[in-house]
């Protein structure tokens, strides 16, 4: 299944450039075809996931079956270090599906590898260069998020060295969210107050410039839905 975009008039364009250089964040409401949208929802809820955080200094990704392997008191012993070195450290958890690397290593089912090569495509990417005005924009990488409750990311820039990240996206899929649900894109100020935040609207592309301060509040535990999204980096050669 290769996604549509929605058509975008000059006004909603230049509206988009306008937010996006003034501020260095923008969102793009309906960005695909609805049905596209809510097929990339259903399929998501499908697939295997990884759970990922932080120990000591680096990522590590837990497979399903590992954790489910563990005893409930080891469960317990691993989200509990997960919240302790959240409070002065970089950290995060979420679970993960990596597009990017599937398609890579020949593994992705069909709709993903689909998926990033509509990213990849003109089409996409063409629109990104007319909105962002970087015309470096040369791939998108992917990957499927799932945060459930109690599930976090904390302040960041996405900048890495040699990755030639211009843009992060965060395609939302989730089709109802409501904002007390937590799982906010929060933009840090600089006077230490949230600046702004976005919610993960259904069908909506959130954009912002690298390096950018910012975090993904912590889910809710009354969040009726798990946040998916399609989520990755704009990046050059």
């Amino acid at each position: 299944m290769t996604p549509t975009l929605t058509p975008l008039t000059e006004a909603a364009r230049a509206a988009i450039r306008e937010r996006l250089a003034r501020t260095g964040r923008t969102q793009i409401d309906g960005v695909l075809a609805p049905a596209d949208a809510q097929a990339l929802y259903d399929a998501a809820t499908r697939v295997d996931y990884n759970v990922v955080t932080r120990r000591g200094t680096g990522h590590v990704d837990l497979p399903a079956a590992w954790l489910a392997s563990l005893t409930p008191d080891q469960k317990q012993a691993l989200g509990q270090a997960v919240q302790v070195s959240a409070q002065t450290d970089f950290q995060y958890l979420y679970d993960n599906h990596p597009i990017y690397d599937l398609v890579q290593a020949g593994q992705a089912a069909p709709i993903w590898a689909d998926l990033l090569a509509f990213l990849n495509g003109e089409a996409f990417l063409g629109l990104m260069r007319d909105v962002t005005g970087e015309s470096r924009l040369a791939l998108a990488d992917a990957q499927l998020t799932r945060y459930r409750a109690g599930h976090f990311l904390t302040e960041h820039d996405d900048h890495a060295e040699g990755k030639n990240r211009f843009f992060a996206y965060v395609l939302n899929l989730t089709p109802a969210w409501r904002i007390e649900w937590g799982g906010l894109l929060a933009f840090h100020g600089a006077d230490g107050n949230v600046a702004e935040a976005f919610t993960p609207r259904f069908n909506t592309l959130n954009l912002l410039k690298v390096p950018t301060p910012h975090s993904v509040t912590q889910v809710a535990l009354s969040a009726a839905a798990d946040r998916i999204s399609v989520t990755g980096w704009l990046r050059g050669r």
